[in-house]
């Protein structure tokens, strides 16, 4: 099994912030899907499936979601989709009728696979920028830790468990 690629990950997030000139959260993803020509459908979708990637013969793709998630649910599996959609493009993902392949579901979340992981990287990158992050860190009044993460959440439009782990990985809490 081959190694996750953090600094790919990492390095592809900030290209597309820079290129959609984002300059402050929240991430407005929907545009930045639509710059790379992926089309969205929310659609409801069965059990734990949380999104899906479907490259299409003529170019650019479509992006599923599941309707029944959370707001920020559905915003870290598109953000989660992107990634695979920059950074796996040697995959050969389809869509069945009835079967799609290239599925987050709970095996995704366990980290175990390389492109899951760089996928869940460049999400966190995405929806919250280490740059905006240490910005808004540095604004904050002093507040107790989950006081300061729930803030952060809502600002960013992410889950409190994202903010958590996002500000954990990026040593900003003791």
């Amino acid at each position: 099994m081959r190694r996750p690629r953090y600094a790919l990950a990492r390095r592809k997030a900030l290209e597309i912030l820079q290129a959609a000139r984002v300059k402050k959260p929240p991430v407005p993803l929907e545009k930045l899907a639509a710059s790379l020509g992926a089309i969205l459908r929310y659609e409801p979708f069965a059990g734990e499936l949380s999104g899906t990637v479907y490259r299409r013969p003529e170019g650019g793709a479509v992006i599923g979601i599941n309707s029944l998630h959370s707001a920020a649910r559905k915003r870290f599996t598109l953000a989660h989709e992107l990634g695979h959609l920059l950074l796996h493009k040697d995959e050969k993902l389809h869509v069945d009728e009835q079967s799609p392949i290239g599925l987050r579901t709970d095996l995704s979340s366990t980290a175990t696979d390389a492109n899951e992981i760089e996928a869940n990287q460049f999400a966190a990158e995405l929806l919250m920028p280490e740059k905006f992050l240490i910005k808004d860190l540095e604004e904050l009044p002093s507040l107790e830790a989950d006081v300061a993460i729930d803030r952060l959440a809502k600002r960013y439009e992410v889950s409190t468990e994202s903010m958590t782990i996002r500000l954990s990985k990026l040593g900003a809490l003791s």
